[in-house]
């Protein structure tokens, strides 16, 4: 009997693993939730980032498009 007792844990050292193994899962399970909300964050600034970059190229090209029509108006006279 004393060497199984030698080696099995005691029922506090198993309390203790399972209470170890929950607190690492809910670490886990938080880091997680940051994650997800820190990538949720960056892709809503960069959606917006692309919004802005979509509306300067519009505006670009049609700037360049006007420019490039005035100067077909100057070379053909």
């Amino acid at each position: 009997m004393a060497m199984s007792n030698r080696f099995s844990p005691s029922s506090n050292e198993r309390s203790s693993i399972y209470f170890s193994a929950e607190e690492n899962r809910g670490r886990r399970l938080l880091e997680m939730h940051r994650r997800l909300k820190a990538l949720q964050n960056k892709r809503f600034h960069l959606r917006n980032e692309l919004e802005s970059v979509e509306k300067y190229l519009t505006s670009l090209d049609s700037q360049i498009k006007g420019l490039e029509s005035y100067q077909q108006l100057i070379f053909d006279q």
